[in-house]
């Protein structure tokens, strides 16, 4: 069953476009590495908080889903000192670019599968 991180930030003053940018390198590291150094990873998913109108917040979340509560564990515990392989992955963390004290990490467990909906159009 999959296990999901939910993590949000807003960007620092004067660094939009470098964390625009830095998503996108982020994004091309983890596609091009993903068996290697994240293959407990299910998905990785990018987004704005926007009203309901669609106007911004100002707060960017990604949501990683995991296979597994122990692949996240796994994960977490093998990058915990950036070392290998993850070293180069730092390189394109877009962290550094966060307004700091904005990040939040949550965790959500899937419940009741059975009954969700998925729609075709």
């Amino acid at each position: 069953m999959s296990f999901i991180e939910y993590e949000t930030w807003r960007i620092a003053d004067g660094n939009a476009q470098a964390h625009h940018d830095m998503i996108k390198r982020w994004f091309a590291f983890v596609e091009e590495h993903h068996a290697d150094l994240f293959a407990e990873w299910k998905s990785a998913r990018y987004y704005r908080q926007v009203d309901r109108d669609g106007n911004a917040s100002g707060t960017y979340i990604m949501l990683f889903e995991f296979h597994t509560i122990e692949g996240h564990h796994a994960y977490k515990e093998r990058r915990k000192d950036w070392s290998g392989g993850y070293e180069a992955y730092k390189k394109v963390d877009p962290y550094e670019l966060f307004e700091p004290g904005t990040v939040t990490t949550e965790y959500w467990e899937p419940l009741e599968v059975d009954l969700w909906l998925d729609f075709e159009i």
